[in-house]
């Protein structure tokens, strides 16, 4: 069986507060791209789950979140099927991209599948939070405004855009290292998320965790600005770092490529293509996702509707 776990971008991220137990709550706009990782999982017969990758600065041990979702739904379910999973990666580790929340998801979704459990998505949701606020999100994909630490979802209008280029230093940020840095002021300016949602006019949307990122790695900086020297109308950081992404025309593409030999370019991906794209080629299964996917969402109770 094979899978592709996408990648996420944040398109726009503001800090509106922090908790006792040390979390930053945050608004930002969750999307979903054609960049992917691919998954590739096979029964084996010794109860245990082997878990490889083809990068070598990823530990591939019980701290990976793929590990940490295995025994998660272990656990709670009693589960004991072992598994040989192998890793393609294309979504860098420390990117700002999601990567490792991904791969966390789409195992979750697939352990539901295999052994055909019901679980409520409000449920499903509180389980995956406790790995990475990022991966309730990649339950459903597409563009969702995310809220509270990320798990709190509320359906969207899909972007007027259709391309995106990212640009990916192969730099390691730390999340947790960039929010310890983050000096949190309060604030009585509008949202410019809440103004973007109202006008549509991305061009209103910070990140406000550039400034601290690229105090920490100024060379980020530098390449925004080689970006935006493009004629590009919006250029942003994804989370924390370190990718930077950008919708370009077409003449802006064919500029971007000669300026960054190995970004990437490719597309948007709405909520049912994401989930339509996610993909399975089983060995005599039916397919693992699709009708389950759509169950979740027929049975989603908390994850708001902006009509609501």
């Amino acid at each position: 069986m094979e899978f592709r776990s996408f990648a996420k971008i944040n398109i726009g991220l503001e800090i509106t507060g922090k908790r006792e137990n040390g979390y930053h709550e945050l608004k930002t706009i969750f999307q979903t791209i054609s960049l992917h990782d691919t998954i590739e999982i096979n029964e084996n017969h010794r109860n245990e789950v082997v878990l490889t990758g083809d990068c070598k600065t990823i530990l591939w041990d019980n701290s990976n979140t793929i590990i940490r979702a295995f025994k998660l739904m272990y656990d709670k379910f009693g589960l004991d099927q072992g598994f040989n999973i192998h890793v393609r990666k294309k979504i860098p580790a420390g990117s700002g991209l999601g990567g490792g929340s991904s791969n966390a998801a789409i195992i979750m979704m697939f352990i539901l599948d295999y052994f055909r459990l019901e679980i409520p998505i409000g449920e499903l949701i509180d389980l995956g939070k406790t790995i990475g606020a990022d991966i309730p999100f990649f339950f459903t994909g597409g563009t969702m405004l995310g809220e509270g630490v990320g798990e709190i979802l509320t359906l969207i209008d899909e972007l007027e855009k259709e391309s995106v280029a990212v640009i990916m230093p192969g730099l390691h940020i730390s999340t947790e290292d960039i929010f310890s840095r983050f000096n949190l002021t309060k604030s009585t300016l509008k949202s410019k998320i809440n103004t973007f949602l109202s006008s549509g006019d991305i061009s209103t949307l910070k990140n406000e965790l550039e400034f601290t990122t690229f105090k920490t790695f100024p060379e980020l900086k530098e390449i925004k600005m080689k970006m935006e020297n493009l004629g590009l109308d919006y250029v942003s950081m994804s989370g924390t770092g370190s990718s930077l992404f950008c919708f370009p025309n077409d003449a802006q593409k064919t500029a971007l490529k000669s300026a960054f030999p190995d970004i990437f370019i490719g597309k948007l991906l709405g909520k049912q293509k994401y989930q339509t794209n996610i993909g399975a080629w089983p060995s005599g299964k039916a397919s693992v996702f699709g009708a389950d996917i759509r169950r979740f969402e027929s049975s989603r109770p908390r994850i708001k509707n902006d009509k609501e």
